[in-house]
């Protein structure tokens, strides 16, 4: 017996089985790329939320280190160690003086409270053989001369003392300033190490650029808490700790122009800033303090808070707090928070 099978037939379709089609293709990838694109914004947010939530941590561990330095000296480190030759009628910046002419930085005074004990006395002792020559102090400054940054490193610092300036503590980098680990002034072209920067300074108070060459209210007597020399007592902070600025964010630290050594000081750069020129207002513009300095020409310094954080910045209280405050704040405001008394932006300071 003969038993017949049936034959399929194919169907005109069949072969769109086997995969997609262009179009198909192309849909599907239009689609994913409409998805990177809504997503990358929320990636980029969630990164820079996070540095953010690191500068925020940083600023903290500044606030508690100045504070239990307060606590054990009872009262808060100088901005700058020392003095310059501009300001010599202040006692303590007589031209006989020696240590107290460095130009070392606060943040090298609290080191110990964060937990960099060993680095505090590389930086500090000169006993452990790391200083050339006469000097028992770090960032000399000349007597009585107007030089612009003054002993040069390799004349004071032995290989290992530059190779510690040019550590930088985490607490003192924030990961969205973006600048460079060291500076790049040229003066520091030939040295065995270039000094690390930093991306925080503390604040001197308000008086900034627009008070010129007044040197006393500028340098040693300016309305914040961190200047040269002079040391300053909680019980001044009249204004009270919760609307009083520690100190906050700087930008392009390696540069000429916002220079932030963070173990130097220096007025409207190193290791100091004021609430002069408003918060983020970029390096080089507003109103600026301008210096020669060797090889470079001149800086324009204006003294400048400011962060790549957008909007504004991130600033460390004098009660630990920290806070972010905006670009578009009412300088009045702004300047008052930079000054540790009542009613001091209208001042009038005598000559």
């Amino acid at each position: 017996m003969i038993i017949a099978h049936a034959v399929r037939r194919p169907r005109s379709d069949d072969h769109q089985l086997g995969g997609f089609t262009l179009v198909e293709l192309l849909v599907v990838i239009a689609i994913i790329g409409v998805l990177v694109a809504l997503l990358l914004p929320a990636i980029q947010a969630a990164r820079e939320a996070a540095r953010r939530m690191q500068c925020v941590n940083n600023e903290k561990q500044i606030g508690l280190a100045l504070q239990n330095y307060e606590s054990t000296r009872k009262k808060f480190p100088a901005g700058r160690h020392g003095c310059d030759g501009s300001i010599e009628r202040i006692r303590g910046c007589e031209q006989v003086s020696s240590v107290e002419r460095s130009a070392m930085s606060a943040f090298v005074k609290i080191l110990p409270y964060l937990e960099q004990q060993p680095l505090y006395n590389l930086l500090t002792s000169g006993s452990q053989g790391l200083l050339k020559g006469p000097y028992t102090i770090i960032w000399p400054t000349p007597l009585g001369g107007d030089d612009d940054r003054g002993v040069p490193l390799e004349a004071w610092a032995t290989t290992k003392l530059q190779e510690a300036l040019n550590t930088r503590p985490d607490a003192y980098a924030c990961p969205s300033s973006g600048s460079d680990p060291e500076t790049q002034w040229q003066l520091y072209d030939n040295v065995a190490a270039r000094p690390a920067t930093g991306d925080y300074a503390l604040c001197m108070g308000h008086r900034g650029p627009t008070w010129q060459r007044r040197f006393f209210p500028v340098k040693v007597d300016n309305s914040g808490i961190f200047f040269y020399i002079r040391e300053i007592a909680i019980r001044e902070i009249e204004d009270g700790t919760s609307n009083t600025f520690f100190g906050g964010e700087v930008v392009e630290s390696q540069g000429l122009d916002s220079s932030n050594i963070w173990s130097r000081a220096e007025r409207h750069l190193d290791g100091m800033r004021t609430t002069d020129n408003p918060v983020n207002t970029a390096p080089g513009e507003g109103v600026i303090h301008k210096k020669r300095v060797s090889k470079e020409g001149a800086y324009k310094a204006n003294g400048a808070f400011a962060s790549r954080h957008p909007g504004g910045a991130n600033f460390v209280f004098a009660d630990g707090h920290v806070g972010f405050i905006s670009e578009n704040i009412d300088l009045e405001t702004y300047q008052a928070y930079g000054s540790r008394a009542s009613e001091e932006i209208n001042d009038v300071y005598p000559p």
